[in-house]
């Protein structure tokens, strides 16, 4: 794989995880897919996490503290448009055969509180990157369910068996990461969720 390749799936590995935090916890791994058919990656990621829609919502829209514990991601800017809108623009490092490339990215993000957030990539090298998380509870807590549509550009080829590779190995590396910030904050009072627990 020559540089330019290795650029390439590294931007994509970090637009799939910048807008990918899932929450895991202790000794509890996550469902992970990633399926390629031509230039087109479908991935779907869910677990099932010990807390309530609400506080697993604050999770994944808590931008600015991702920086501090999520690997590679260096800096985050958002700009809230109304109430249920964000533009969030993101810097990152990824690391793929031994290649340490900085990326930026721009994503609309479209919230409705304790249900489900959807993405779109607004800039960006990729040709489309789309999905959208979805929070349903249950008995055991809140199961947190991700579904993303990755197209590449036609001159970003990338050998399938190698993406699926590091796309998954790069998900739960992100995963074990977000499972501690999510351990820490789990008995935390969430003030916009005391009068929906």
């Amino acid at each position: 794989m020559n540089a330019s390749a290795a650029s390439r799936l590294c931007l994509m590995i970090f637009l799939l995880l910048s807008s990918l935090p899932v929450f895991a916890q202790a000794n509890v791994k996550p469902v992970v897919s990633v399926e390629r058919k031509d230039s087109l990656f479908k991935v779907y990621a869910s677990i099932v996490l010990p807390v309530t829609p609400c506080i697993a919502y604050r999770l994944l829209t808590d931008y600015k503290s991702l920086p501090g514990y999520i690997p590679g991601m260096l800096q985050i800017r958002s700009k809230r448009i109304s109430d249920n809108r964000v533009n969030v623009w993101q810097e990152g490092e990824v690391e793929v055969l031994f290649f340490h490339v900085k990326l930026v990215a721009s994503l609309e993000m479209e919230e409705i509180p304790d249900r489900r957030i959807i993405f779109k990539q607004s800039e960006g090298d990729l040709e489309s990157y789309s999905g959208e998380w979805n929070l349903l509870k249950t008995l055991e807590g809140t199961i947190v369910s991700y579904n993303a549509a990755i197209t590449l550009k036609p001159e970003q080829f990338i050998p399938a068996f190698l993406a699926k590779s590091v796309l998954e190995n790069e998900v739960e590396k992100r995963f074990e990461a977000i499972a501690k910030e999510s351990a820490k904050r789990k008995n935390k009072v969430v003030p916009e969720c005391v009068s929906n627990e």
